[in-house]
Parts: C-alpha cells; structure tokens; sequence
C-alpha cells in the first residue's frame, strides 16, 4: 500500500521508546491521495502520532500498554500509513487481515478494540477530524466467564493445600476482596487497618483495606475475621523477621521487596495446578505440547489471578449480596458489569414451568 509520508511510521512496542513513529507534519496533503484526517482549525496540542501514542499509552496500566503499543505496531506495520491517512476502509482490511490469519474472534475483537480506542482518544484531543473507527464493529467473541468461575469446591481444594502463609494470605485475599493483581501488587501495610466494629460470624472483628489500582482509583474494601485474623498472623510473622513497616510490601518476595505480577500469576498457578483444578496440557509458544520424561503430558491449571475476582462475584451474588454493593466491592463503573455475572450463573428461569413433560423410557 503506498505510503504518503516517506518516513518511516512504525510505533514503539514499549511505552518507552517513541522513536520510531513518524509525524505527520509534513505529509503530503494531495487532494488526489488519501483524506487527511486533521481538524481545519489546527487547535490541537498534539502535533505528532509520536506525541499521540505517547499520551494515548499513558492512559492505560502497565500491562495494558505493552499489549496496545503491539497492537498498534501490527497495525501501522499492515497498513503503512501515518495514523490522519488512516480511513475506515483500512480498519475493515486489517480486520480480514486479522480473520485470514486464523485470530480467535476474542483475539480479534481485543486488537481492533485497541486501534479503535486510539482513535476515539485522538478524535477527543481534535487530532483527528473524525473518527474513522467508530463505525468499525468488532467479531461477536463468545462469552466464556462463565468458564472462568471456580466452584465453591474447586476454590476450597486450592485454599486448602496452599500451606504457606504468605500465599495462602495472597489467595484468600484475591477471593474475599475481589481484587485484581493491580490492586495487590503494590499494595503495603499502611493500606490496612484494623475495624474492631466489623465483626464477623464468630464475633471476632475484622479489617479494612485500601486499593490504588486499575486507573488510579482509590477503593475500601471491608474484610471480615476470618481472613483479617490471617493478615494480622501474616503481619506479626512479618515483623518477628524484621520486617512489616508501614511501608513494606504486604507479599514480600525473598529478596525483601514485593511480588511481582510474574511471581503472583506462578503462585496461583501452581496452587491451582497441586489442586488439580480446572487442568489442561502445558504447551510451548509453537503450540506443541511438552512432554515429561516418560512422555506423559504436562498439566498445567487455567486458573488466574483474576478467576478469584469472578469467583467472589458470583458466590456473592449466588448467596444473597446486593448487587450494587457487589459493584461498589468490585470497583465495577457500570451495574451492567456487575450484572453480567448474574448471565454467568442464572438463578430459576422461566423453564421451570414447562418441565413437566412425560419422563423418558428408553
């Protein structure tokens, strides 16, 4: 596809390096050529598509940038054009593109998804005129939460053969907060206090902790004497190591400073896995399955961090919760988030009235 600007548009694959991305200050502006897609006015504080992608990736997490800088790389890569030459015609290409290659439509739909988010933030800061991937839709992906939530029993199975303190703490408290790994992660022992007016079942009181995570928001989360009794074991082992300050990591790794996303992803694997729960064959990145040293599969768990979050969602809801109160614990922006968990595990449907039809006598 030919290329209006003669430099070169690739995007940087880190938030770090924006090397790589041209501006489109001095693309060629030929009437005959490609639609320029620039405000008349030039009132934009963004000048570049470097500028852009820099700010664009700024608004998100650590992760996710790494996963959109890619994606946009793959993008610009295929269709060789500074981003205002970029038209819908070109977003529905790439999503052949992308369908040819054999994507899973989940796959799919998360690529496009980014490109179109560039676009509509673009579109805000009046660096584009219009934008080109509102009209674009996405591959319908196929609901799979409900896959992705443990039962009651595969839960306990993991908790219960977890016995280390520290990760047995980590586990208990993805499940009763609801948290993510970008709650925990960072998370210290200033962010925890005690509630002696919460009591639990037993009598005993409990806690209260506090998350800086997904897009900077700042949300309490009240934990009841069970597991609060097992944070305050956890601090009090903390501090007979020399450790437990206000300022120390709540999970501490061996060398003294907090688990890293990596570090907190193997302990749930590997508590799921031991747990035998929700097993599938352990494959390398070319798709073949690894093998041990009599031939055997390798068995690895599916179970993730965030299964826990799911799990807390719709046990909550399955036992009574409040559905804006499991959204407020969640940090959920919208009820119909929360209320898809609901879908995920449907109470009595209208089925129940027809299911009087004559038994079978095979």
């Amino acid at each position: 596809m030919p290329d209006p600007d003669s430099q070169n548009t690739k995007v940087p694959t880190s938030p770090g390096s924006t090397d790589k991305i041209t501006t489109t200050e001095d693309a060629h502006r030929d009437p005959e050529r490609l639609p320029y897609n620039a405000p008349d006015d030039g009132q934009s504080a963004i000048t570049s598509d470097q500028t852009l992608v820099r700010r664009w990736l700024a608004e998100k997490s650590s992760g996710t940038q790494e996963e959109y800088a890619r994606d946009l790389e793959r993008f610009v890569d295929f269709v060789d054009l500074p981003l205002r030459y970029v038209t819908l015609g070109h977003l529905q290409e790439y999503r052949e593109h992308l369908a040819d290659q054999g994507y899973a439509p989940s796959t799919q739909k998360r690529k496009l998804s980014s490109i179109k988010s560039i676009f509509t933030f673009g579109t805000k800061l009046r660096y584009f005129a219009h934008n080109v991937g509102a009209a674009l839709s996405t591959p319908q992906a196929r609901e799979k939460r409900a896959e992705r939530i443990l039962s009651e029993a595969d839960l306990w199975a993991i908790l219960r053969d977890e016995k280390d303190l520290r990760n047995h703490v980590l586990l208990r408290l993805f499940y009763a907060s609801g948290g993510r790994v970008s709650d925990v992660v960072d998370l210290r022992w200033r962010d925890l206090k005690d509630r002696p007016d919460l009591e639990g079942p037993d009598g005993r009181p409990g806690g209260q902790i506090t998350f800086y995570g997904k897009g900077d928001k700042t949300r309490s989360v009240t934990l009841y004497s069970k597991v609060w009794a097992l944070i305050v074991r956890l601090h009090e082992e903390e501090s007979e190591d020399g450790y437990g300050a206000a300022d120390d990591p709540v999970f501490r790794s061996q060398k003294g400073g907090g688990l890293s996303r990596t570090q907190i992803w193997r302990i749930v694997k590997k508590a799921a896995t031991r747990a035998s729960v929700k097993l599938t064959e352990k494959t390398r990145s070319d798709g073949v399955v690894k093998r041990d040293e009599d031939g055997n599969p390798i068995m690895t768990s599916q179970v993730s961090p965030h299964w826990f979050r799911h799990a807390h969602a719709s046990h909550a809801l399955q036992k009574g919760a409040d559905l804006e109160l499991v959204r407020e614990t969640l940090g959920h922006e919208s009820i119909e988030t929360t209320k898809t968990y609901l879908h995920a595990h449907p109470g009595k449907s209208s089925s129940y009235y027809v299911d009087d039809a004559p038994d079978y006598d095979g």
